[in-house]
C-alpha cells in the first residue's frame, strides 16, 4: 500500500509540474498572443461573436471563399488555401461530393496527430513535432472549448475529408479558459507546454493537425441555441432596447402593486 500511495504521490507531482507555469511565463505568453493578434494586418480578424443564451460562444466565421496561396500550381500538385482569419490548410484526402459538413451544435467525431512546427535556422531544417493524437474524439462543434484554429477548419470540411491545418499562434492555446484538444498525459501536456514556450521565445511557430472527420450527430438534447448565423448587430440592439424598456416598465409597476410583465420575444417581433 505505501509503494502504490508512493507511486500516486509521484504521478500527482508530475501532473501538476506539467502543467504548472510561472507567472512570468504567463505574461509572456500573453504579450506574444496579444502580438500576434494585433501584427496580424495583413489578414482580417476574426469578427467578434456574440454568446447565446447559455453563455456558448457561436463562432462567426467569414463565409467567403478561402485564398489559393499558389494559384499556378500544377494539376498534380497541393494546393494550400488560405482563409481570412489565417488559417491555412491542406486537403490530404477529399470528402464526398455530396457529403454533409459540420452545423454548429452537432456532435462531431475526428481523427487527429498534433505537432508544432517552428521555423527552420539556417543550421537546420524544423521538423514536425508530435505532442498528442487520438482517433476517435468527440466534440460539440461550435461551443467554444476548442481552439478557434480547428473549429474553423472543421467547419467547413466535408464528411471522410482529411486536411492537415496550419494554425497560426493567434488561432491556437490563447485565453481565456482552457481549450482542446489536450494531451491526457502529463508527460503530453508538459510536452506542449515546452513547444509553445519555444514559439514564444523565438516569437514564430505554428500548430499543425491532420484532422479526419469521421462522424456528424446531431444532438437531440440540443434547445436551437447553436445557428451558424449569429444575431445581427441591429437585432441584437433590439432585443438589448426591448430588455431596458420592460426593465423601466416593470420597475414603474411594482412601484403602483400592477402586473409584470417578461415578454420579451412579443416585444421583439412586434418591432
Amino acid at each position: 500500500m505505501r509503494i502504490i500511495a508512493a507511486f500516486q504521490l509521484l504521478s500527482l507531482t508530475i501532473s501538476v509540474r506539467a502543467l504548472s507555469i510561472p507567472s512570468s511565463q504567463h505574461e509572456t505568453r500573453r504579450n506574444f498572443f496579444k502580438a500576434a493578434i494585433v501584427g496580424g494586418v495583413a489578414t482580417a480578424l476574426p469578427r467578434v461573436s456574440n454568446a447565446d443564451i447559455e453563455g456558448v460562444i457561436t463562432p462567426n466565421f467569414s463565409q467567403e471563399p478561402p485564398q489559393v496561396v499558389e494559384p499556378t500550381l500544377k494539376a498534380d500538385e497541393t494546393v494550400l488555401y488560405k482563409t481570412r482569419s489565417g488559417l491555412k490548410y491542406i486537403i490530404l484526402k477529399e470528402g464526398e461530393a455530396d457529403a454533409p459538413s459540420p452545423r454548429f451544435g452537432q456532435f462531431v467525431t475526428i481523427g487527429y496527430t498534433s505537432y508544432v512546427k517552428l521555423p527552420d535556422t539556417p543550421k537546420a531544417e524544423s521538423k514536425l513535432d508530435k505532442y498528442d493524437s487520438d482517433n476517435t474524439y468527440l466534440i460539440k462543434h461550435g461551443n467554444g472549448r476548442l481552439i478557434p484554429g480547428l473549429d474553423e477548419g472543421l467547419h467547413t470540411m466535408k464528411l471522410g475529408e482529411k486536411r492537415r491545418l496550419v494554425i497560426p499562434p493567434k488561432l491556437g492555446y490563447i485565453g481565456p479558459g482552457v481549450l482542446g484538444p489536450l494531451p491526457d498525459s502529463p508527460y503530453g501536456r508538459y510536452k506542449l507546454n515546452k513547444l509553445l514556450n519555444e514559439m514564444i521565445d523565438i516569437k514564430a511557430g505554428n500548430i499543425v493537425m491532420d484532422v479526419e472527420l469521421k462522424n456528424i450527430m446531431s444532438d437531440e438534447a440540443d434547445q436551437g441555441y447553436y445557428e451558424d448565423e449569429s444575431i445581427s448587430p441591429e437585432d441584437f440592439q433590439t432585443l438589448r432596447n426591448n430588455i431596458s424598456i420592460k426593465a423601466k416598465e416593470n420597475q414603474a409597476a411594482r412601484k403602483q402593486g400592477g402586473k409584470i410583465t417578461v415578454d420579451l420575444v412579443g416585444a421583439a417581433a412586434m418591432d
